[in-house]
């Protein structure tokens, strides 16, 4: 099937059954965007070497007679202290704008080994796709930004980097966090425009990867809705729901009021013997569904007014008669049965 002939946007099914086998929208780029953000700004805002450095002067201190395993020890703590919360950060900033992008969808077949990935004829493919060319551009405007982004901090912090030479050496870390904070701000900032372009290019590019010709649609379509034999088949189940008193039932009955898939009610009407319509027939859910479907094929009107077929259902039984709340109702709506017949 060529390309030209995919015309047609995804289905929700094959976005489905795409997102099982790993391919979901997805922006590598504001992933690592959120990812830098939130772990520089964790860095310059949380992480600090005061305790590491009490740590090594009383160790100093000491004359150096402290037992090294404490030391040790100490270190190794401190070091977990440090860097638990960055990985707990980082894997957090990475993990939810690539969940919230595909959906909340996990990739279940994407485990799977797949050798049509090692094809070279693929990769060669790959190489010269229209991704390959966007990669290029965005890694070249990058680039530029970055140079940007520099020129920008130095004509801003210079002075404050020249005087870094009568800073007392306790508040060294935390100048140059600062300006490290402030560098990736900027650049930041002027990359915002280039991620965002790289999302719109991204999911124009997924969507039409994913594209789909008309006759794949159609045959989705009457997969989900199901075949003329699966039809037949759900009639058949329809009609074994049944049993013959209610076939008989539905057979005497004037008319059935439906809601229109969860309540069936069927009413029989005889002048000569009771001049108030009589409920004959009164079920729920798969047993309405198949009683519709009988009395179709039968013959006997099937109405669809939800309002009446709840009352009735609410305040009557099977084989009661129409109470004077509803009887107008369900009398006017039997005459005109009765007119359009005649007509």
């Amino acid at each position: 099937m060529s390309a030209s002939s995919k015309t047609e946007k995804p289905t929700a099914k094959r976005l489905r059954d795409a997102a099982k086998r790993g391919q979901t929208f997805k922006s590598k780029d504001l992933v690592t965007t959120c990812l830098m953000l939130c772990g520089i700004a964790f860095l310059v805002g949380s992480v600090s070497l005061l305790e590491l450095m009490a740590l090594y002067r009383r160790y100093i201190q000491s004359g150096f007679s402290l037992d090294p395993s404490v030391y040790i020890m100490g270190l190794a703590l401190h070091a977990f202290k440090v860097v638990a919360p960055i990985i707990l950060v980082c894997l957090l900033a990475s993990g939810l704008p690539s969940l919230l992008l595909s959906g909340f969808q996990l990739a279940s077949e994407a485990l799977k080994l797949n050798l049509g990935a090692l094809n070279p004829v693929n990769g060669f493919k790959k190489l010269f796709s229209l991704r390959t060319v966007k990669e290029a551009i965005k890694s070249l405007l990058y680039l530029i930004s970055f140079v940007v982004a520099v020129s920008v901090t130095w004509q801003v912090v210079r002075d404050r980097i020249f005087s870094l030479v009568y800073a007392p050496i306790g508040g060294l870390f935390a100048v140059w966090g600062s300006l490290l904070l402030s560098l990736m701000l900027i650049w930041l900032a002027c990359i915002l425009l280039i991620v965002l372009l790289d999302m719109l290019i991204e999911y124009f590019l997924f969507i039409k990867e994913h594209r789909m010709d008309k006759q794949s649609v159609k045959n989705e379509h009457k997969e989900q809705e199901g075949s003329p034999e699966t039809k037949g088949r759900r009639r058949e189940l329809h009609r074994e729901l049944l049993s013959e008193q209610i076939k008989s039932d539905i057979r005497n009955s004037k008319v059935v009021i439906a809601n229109p898939t969860h309540i069936a009610v069927g009413i029989y009407m005889n002048p000569e013997v009771l001049p108030i319509p009589f409920i004959s027939v009164m079920e729920t859910n798969q047993r309405a569904l198949a009683v519709r479907g009988y009395a179709e094929k039968v013959g006997v009107p099937v109405v669809a007014d939800v309002a009446l077929a709840r009352r009735i259902f609410k305040t009557h039984t099977r084989y009661s008669l129409i109470k004077l709340d509803e009887v107008e109702q369900v009398l006017r709506l039997l005459l005109w049965l009765e007119q359009v017949e005649n007509a």
